[in-house]
């Protein structure tokens, strides 16, 4: 499926209908930026847009995905689902560069995040109570046990946003 390609034929299908990009937009409940993007080739529809997209031009999901009209009926099964396979497969390396993306930020967010607290800890800028003389006025051994629970807590509130941002994707 290629962008271009789909995206000029998506453009002449609308000006045959006599549409403006808004009003195919509102019949889609998308923006007009989105249908813009479509035409001129830097993004494809969504799939579960494939077919009211199809609908409102007045052809088949097909033809839409061929970005080519058929003169008869009887569409080539095989040639469907070669569009489809490559259409999932795109998707599904979009996918996977999206997850491997947001995988390497978390790992160099955290990697990050452990060598400057161990530099500033090791030039004394992150002193605690104890070492400043002062843990008797209000120190317990229950501080540091709460304090470790908190951070393994939140690390892995951390961890389940992250999983679940890759689940919706």
């Amino acid at each position: 499926m290629d962008n271009q390609a789909t995206g000029l034929f998506i453009k002449q299908l609308r000006t045959e209908k006599n549409l403006t990009q808004k009003e195919l937009a509102d019949r889609l409940h998308v923006t007009d930026k989105a249908v813009s993007k479509w035409e001129r080739g830097l993004s494809l529809p969504a799939v579960d847009l494939l077919q009211p997209l199809s609908q409102a031009l007045g052809i088949s999901v097909v033809e839409l995905l061929d970005a080519q009209r058929h003169q008869d009926n009887s569409i080539d099964l095989q040639k469907a689902n070669a569009i489809l396979e490559d259409t999932t497969r795109r998707l599904k390396k979009t996918i996977r560069r999206k997850r491997l993306a947001l995988l390497i930020i978390f790992i160099l967010l955290f990697i990050t995040t452990r060598i400057s607290g161990r530099i500033l800890w090791n030039q004394g800028l992150l002193l605690d109570e104890r070492s400043l003389g002062i843990q008797d006025l209000y120190y317990s051994p229950w501080d540091n046990t709460l304090s470790w629970i908190r951070f393994a807590l939140q690390f892995l509130l951390l961890w389940i946003t992250f999983f679940a941002a890759l689940r919706k994707e």
